[in-house]
């Protein structure tokens, strides 16, 4: 913690950084669970190998498909629920029709030999509550801003 503290510290000093953001950064180090702290000066929770997929809460779906298709020039690679993936090399734009405003819904991380139940036990030995979706084997936590990650399998695909 005395690290983080440090380098929060000299960014100030070095005109990096304002007298708000300092503030900001030391109150959220001192949020932070002892063990979660001392976990980012040792080895990662996970090794992430790709960056698998963004959703998006959308508005209107199809309008969304048809932006993305013909801006991106984005195919359909699967849909779900109510809503559709589109496919962007190795990874795919989720939009989903998720209520309240138009916004980034989740990021998704791909990992190699990706299981439920030990991402879980991982994440909540680093003091990270997972949430497990009931009815697909999918797992997700918040970051300290409150951001939804999910993590997968590196291939993925909806």
């Amino acid at each position: 913690m005395l690290n983080e503290i440090d380098g929060i510290v000299t960014r100030y000093e070095q005109g990096h950084m304002s007298r708000r953001q300092l503030i900001a950064g030391l109150a959220a180090l001192a949020m932070m669970p002892s063990n979660v702290s001392a976990s980012r000066s040792s080895t990662p929770v996970f090794q992430a190998k790709s960056l698998n997929h963004v959703s998006l809460a959308v508005s209107d779906v199809t309008r969304s498909a048809d932006f993305y298709r013909h801006v991106l020039g984005a195919e359909l690679v699967s849909k779900q629920g109510g809503g559709m993936n589109l496919g962007l090399g190795n990874s795919f734009l989720g939009l989903y029709n998720i209520p309240g405003e138009p916004r980034i819904h989740h990021f998704c991380v791909g990992l190699d030999r990706y299981d439920v139940e030990d991402c879980a036990r991982r994440l909540r030995e680093a003091g990270i509550e997972p949430y497990l979706r009931p009815d697909k084997p999918e797992v997700y936590f918040r970051d300290p801003d409150g951001v939804m990650v999910q993590l997968e399998d590196k291939e993925y695909r909806g």
